[in-house]
């Protein structure tokens, strides 16, 4: 007996009309597939289209940022499937678990990405896409479970062709202001990237941006999260930290905002749940491109940067030169080449010197993720470790240019080497002048000294 996996290829070969065709070079398998579900219940598909469109002369903006174009078109056909019974097959209305297609259906304001992320999400990438005869996209669906015959097959033939045929519709339906917007969202941030290293910077925060995500089950990850409900407290540059003026080409309009410099130590600092991991999370994201009211269309960061952490992992040969001047307990080889399970210290350090090795522009550090005793130096740790604090104090050359940002509150011995200062004071961004935060963070050691008070009988 046949699967449905070997009839796909016949069903698509008759799915085509005037306004679009399927693909004619297909890798059934992950290109394409149809497949029963694990509990065989339902039948859920997958394949890619070519839709005839002349979208792509009727906008002047650049062809690298049209991802924004089709990621409007996308969104526009989630919304219209939610109250058009003809698209429920889009995610899945007349299955038993419906929820299992919801994802098909679920928002996504990211427009385009150079990483992988969000790929359980019908969004913009190398399959949807814009092209010079129109655009492609994927057709994902799932209807209830039959079996795989030949009669069947002529029916789910037709049942697919009808909802294709309904899905291009709306497509090529899509709101042109919408596309021209995202597009031109898209081409401003892009433009933004372009035009940071010659402004001296590795990231741009606009004033407006909103950093803080809502999470689902399906983007549960802050790159693919999308805008917080209710309260939402917009970044505002501080006028001490001098905020900049860029023009938008796309938008044709002028912003303001922060820039994070060029080999320079930039901290965010503050209480407790004020939004630090928050921000450096929404810095890092900056990288991808954001459609209108993501909320991070106005945070543009330079590709490459590396965000560190303490996650043990196994080095091999690990380079943990100058943080270590001895190899570990534990671990063989010496500090240049080290061998074993790293601590948490040990792993970060490697990172670190990573980073450095690719020339990463920035590095980000976020102390709730960090081997705190590889920051600042810590009474009990060996002499043979050297903190970040430190080294960093002792020469800054080492750096090599790479711009160091960090979040935090109890890292106060490396924030007092940072160049700039942000404090997240009630979610609102505040300056805090170098010199200042010096000086009361020794007034403020002075006053916790009673904390170390001895107290024996021997004062020893």
């Amino acid at each position: 007996m046949k699967t449905w996996s070997e009839f796909f290829p016949q069903i698509l070969a008759q799915i085509q009309n005037k306004d679009f065709f399927v693909l004619p070079r297909i890798n059934y398998g992950t290109d394409a597939f149809l497949i029963p579900s694990p509990d065989k219940k339902d039948l859920h598909f997958t394949f890619p289209i070519q839709i005839i469109s002349g979208l792509f002369q009727e906008f002047s903006l650049s062809y690298a940022s049209s991802a924004g174009g089709v990621h409007a078109i996308i969104e526009h056909c989630k919304k219209v499937a939610k109250n058009k019974p003809e698209l429920g097959i889009l995610y899945g209305s007349t299955t038993s678990n419906q929820s299992r297609y919801n994802v098909n259906i679920e928002p996504c304001t990211v427009a385009s990405s150079k990483a992988s992320i969000g790929t359980n999400l019908w969004h913009t990438d190398m399959f949807n896409t814009f092209n010079r005869d129109g655009f492609r996209l994927v057709i994902r669906g799932a209807i209830p479970f039959i079996p795989p015959t030949m009669e069947n097959s002529r029916i789910l033939s037709s049942v697919i062709q009808k909802y294709t045929e309904s899905l291009v519709e709306c497509a090529l339906n899509t709101p042109k202001m919408q596309i021209k917007r995202a597009w031109e969202s898209v081409y401003d941030q892009q433009d933004i990237r372009a035009g940071l290293s010659e402004k001296n910077l590795v990231c741009v925060i606009g004033d407006g941006t909103r950093p803080a995500r809502s999470y689902t089950r399906h983007r549960s990850w802050f790159r693919v999260a999308g805008p917080k409900d209710g309260v939402h407290i917009p970044f505002l540059c501080p006028q001490e930290l001098d905020p900049i003026e860029i023009s938008l080409k796309g938008t044709n309009k002028t912003i303001s905002g922060l820039g994070i410099k060029k080999d320079e130590i930039f901290a965010i600092t503050g209480s407790n749940a004020e939004g630090k991991s928050t921000l450096l999370q929404a810095i890092m994201a900056g990288e991808d491109d954001h459609a209108p009211g993501d909320g991070r269309e106005l945070l543009v960061t330079e590709y490459e940067g590396t965000g560190i952490d303490a996650t043990n992992i196994e080095l091999m040969g690990a380079n943990l030169r100058p943080f270590f001047t001895e190899i570990p307990p534990g671990m063989s080889g010496n500090p240049e080449s080290a061998f074993g399970q790293g601590s948490g210290s040990a792993s970060m350090a490697h990172r670190f010197n990573e980073a450095l090795r690719k020339k990463s522009p920035y590095i980000i550090i976020d102390e709730d993720r960090s081997a705190i005793n590889l920051l600042i130096p810590c009474f009990m740790s060996s002499p043979s470790i050297n903190s970040l604090a430190s080294l960093i104090k002792s020469d800054r050359d080492w750096l090599s240019k790479t711009s160091i940002i960090l979040a935090g509150s109890g890292i106060e011995l490396i924030i007092a080497q940072a160049d700039r200062i942000l404090k997240l004071s009630e979610h609102r961004s505040v300056f805090v002048s170098p010199l200042a935060y010096k000086k009361g963070l020794k007034n403020f050691y002075s006053s916790i000294s009673d904390l170390i008070t001895i107290r024996d009988k021997e004062g020893l």
